[in-house]
Parts: C-alpha cells; sequence; structure tokens
C-alpha cells in the first residue's frame, strides 16, 4: 500500500514531495501572520489610525495545521518505519531554532513594548521546553502555544505506533475521540465549579498533555491519510473521520464553523491527491519552504516593529506592510542561511552517532525520509 502511495506521487510530480502539502502549510502561516498584524495587534495593542481592513480568522489557520499535521507526520512515519529516527528529525528540526527564537524573544520583551507580564528565570526556563502551559506558564511568544500541542501529538502517535495500533487505527482513534469528549465535559465541570483546586490544576496538566481539545483534528489528518493510501475499508474511515468532526465541534471552546472543518477536509484531499495545481506555483512554494521561520519569528518581531514605525508617524498599513516585508525577508534569509545548514550538520552527525547500531556485514543506508518539510 505504502509503495503503491508512493508511486502515485512520484508519477504526479517527479519527486516524493506533495507541493500541495507543502503550500497548504504556507497558507497556515501567512494567515496566522495577518491575524496577529491586524486583529490581534489592534485588540492587544492598537493602531494609531485607522488601518481599514482586519482578518480576525487566525483560529483556522491553526485549525488547517493540525489537521494537515495529522496526514503528514502518518505518512512520514510509515514511510520511515523507525519510530526513534521519526522523533529525533522532528526535535532536531523544531528544537534549535525555537531556542534561537525565544532567546531574540527575550530580548524583544526587555527592550520593546511587547507585552508580557512575568518575565523570570523561571518563565524562560519553563518556556525553553516547549511544553510552559502545561506548568502553568505564559508563553513568550504566543504563537508557541500551538508548538506545544504538535510536540505532544508526536507523542500520541509514537505511542500507537510502538503498541501496533498505528497499523490498524481506527478503534484507537475511536477510543480517544471517546477520551476527548467525555475528558473536555468533565475538566470543564471540574475547572467551573472548583477552580482553585489541586484537582483543576491535575485536570489542567492532563488536558494539555493529551491534547483532548486537539485530537479530533489530528484524527481527521491520520484518516484522511488513510483513505488516500487505501488503507483499511474506506467507508469505515469516512464514518470515523465523521465521529472527529463531531467530537471536535462539540468540544470545541472557540466557535469554528463546521462547513470550514468539511471545507478543509475537502482542500486537503484535493491536495493530496494532487489536483489543486495552482498550489505548485512558485510563490507557494517560497513560503512554504520558509513557514517554520515565519511562524516561529512573524508575532513579536512584527508587533515590535508595527509598533515602532506606527508611533513615529508612519499610517498603520505602511507600518504593516513594512512588517511583513521585514519579517518574511527575516525568515528567508534564517531559514536558507542558519536553519537549512544547521538542520543538516544536526541529522548527520545524528546518523554518525545511529550508524554503529547497524548490523555487521550490512550497509548502513540512511531511513527514508519524507521530504515533506513539516
Amino acid at each position: 500500500m505504502i509503495a503503491a502511495e508512493k508511486q502515485s506521487e512520484l508519477s504526479r510530480n517527479g519527486t516524493s514531495r506533495i507541493f500541495e502539502l507543502d503550500a497548504l502549510r504556507a497558507l497556515a502561516a501567512i494567515n496566522l501572520m495577518l491575524f496577529h498584524f491586524t486583529h490581534y495587534y489592534q485588540t492587544k495593542y492598537g493602531y494609531i489610525g485607522e488601518l481599514g481592513f482586519e482578518m480576525p480568522y487566525g483560529k483556522y489557520g491553526v485549525q488547517l495545521f493540525f489537521m494537515l499535521s495529522g496526514y503528514v507526520n502518518a505518512m512520514t512515519l510509515l514511510r520511515r518505519q523507525q519510530p526513534g529516527d521519526f522523533l529525533v528529525n522532528r526535535l532536531l528540526r523544531i528544537f534549535p531554532s525555537f531556542w534561537l527564537m525565544l532567546v531574540l524573544n527575550v530580548f524583544l520583551v526587555l527592550v520593546t513594548p511587547i507585552a508580557f507580564s512575568g518575565m523570570t528565570l523561571d518563565a524562560i526556563l519553563f518556556n525553553a521546553t516547549a511544553l510552559p502551559n502545561a506548568f502553568g506558564y505564559d508563553t513568550i511568544e504566543p504563537v508557541t502555544w500551538t508548538l506545544q500541542v504538535e510536540l505532544f501529538f508526536y507523542l500520541i502517535l509514537l505511542a500507537m505506533f510502538l503498541t501496533g495500533s498505528f497499523l490498524r487505527p481506527l478503534p484507537t482513534i475511536m477510543l480517544y475521540l471517546l477520551l476527548s469528549f467525555v475528558g473536555c465535559l468533565a475538566i470543564d465541570s471540574i475547572q467551573e465549579n472548583d477552580a482553585a483546586t489541586w484537582a483543576a490544576g491535575v485536570a489542567h496538566v492532563m488536558r494539555s498533555a493529551l491534547i483532548l481539545d486537539y485530537f479530533p483534528l489530528f484524527a481527521m489528518g491520520i484518516l484522511l491519510h488513510e483513505i488516500v493510501s487505501n488503507r483499511g475499508r474506506a467507508l469505515h474511515n469516512w464514518g470515523v473521520m465523521f465521529l472527529s468532526v463531531l467530537v471536535f465541534h462539540a468540544v470545541d471552546r472557540h466557535e469554528h464553523n463546521p462547513l470550514v472543518t468539511a471545507a478543509f477536509i475537502a482542500l486537503l484531499a484535493a491536495s493530496a491527491y494532487g489536483k489543486v495545481p495552482l498550489l505548485r506555483k512558485r510563490p507557494f512554494v517560497f513560503f512554504a519552504s520558509i513557514s517554520y521561520a515565519l511562524y516561529l519569528f512573524h508575532n513579536n518581531l512584527g508587533c515590535s516593529i508595527i509598533h515602532a514605525l506606527n508611533h513615529r508617524g508612519l499610517s498603520p498599513i505602511l507600518s504593516m506592510s513594512i512588517a511583513i516585508a521585514f519579517v518574511v525577508t527575516f525568515a528567508a534569509a534564517y531559514t536558507f542561511w542558519i536553519e537549512r545548514p544547521l538542520t543538516r550538520k544536526l541529522k548527520s552527525m545524528w546518523k554518525r552517532v545511529v550508524a554503529p547500531a547497524s548490523i555487521p556485514g550490512q550497509d548502513v543506508q540512511a531511513p527514508t525520509a519524507s521530504k515533506i518539510n513539516v
């Protein structure tokens, strides 16, 4: 099945890269940037003058990203078949850039009007884990709360793989959807009635670590990958997909529109099948290549630039335009000159570490890696 799926992709674009999926990640990152530079900035800091438009739909960029992550990471792990290698490659890609972002943001908070209270050594150290919310700390860069959710998803995905349930994921997904539904309702009740008790604190940690609110979105991506790769019965997969949608909107605290969820499933499916050729155009390929750096660095850095320019007399639209140009250029320079060479170096070092563990007498081969750069 997996070989057939890969061959299908190779016949479509000549590589194992699915450009349309890359482009969806780019669209999610651009949507988040526009949300933070319009609605978020106006709400938190306030423009001097009228911006003239607003993009208040940041939550939908996050929703699309989690669904896409479910699809891509399921595909990557199934191809790689090496859970340790999968996890190490994820961490090597994520954390060096994340720590550099954290250093920059500590500096920005100290020297600019960026709003963050409680800049203590504890807050910085817990932010360095990328899991501060689980321990009751705010993120210094607000957008990185989603990275915490992503990291917990990796652990859940690996647990499914190691227990063998990933080969037939429907029963596990259905049980987890039940846990999400019952758990969220129970935790809401505890936090509403006993907000100041230890039970509420434990409930908060469990909700974060088990990603109860967001697992249905990842499940949609996993299920769509099952459908596209002809794994299992399509009718069963679509049935659990429908259940995932129901559970997500039953526990949703941010009032996502179910029609948008359905549209995202259709868009993700069409992209996976290669039916959206527009998304293979060069601008999408470029933004996809810098999307992680753009995600990490745009918010506090861009808001600092907007604040400085707008308070020196530039119009809101010009201040925002300059901020966008700067953070896109910064993300591109960082990606091509720092992130990619650094990631290649770290992965090469990792391969040298694991190579001696290979069976004597066999050629050492690097694990097959997905070309989708998440």
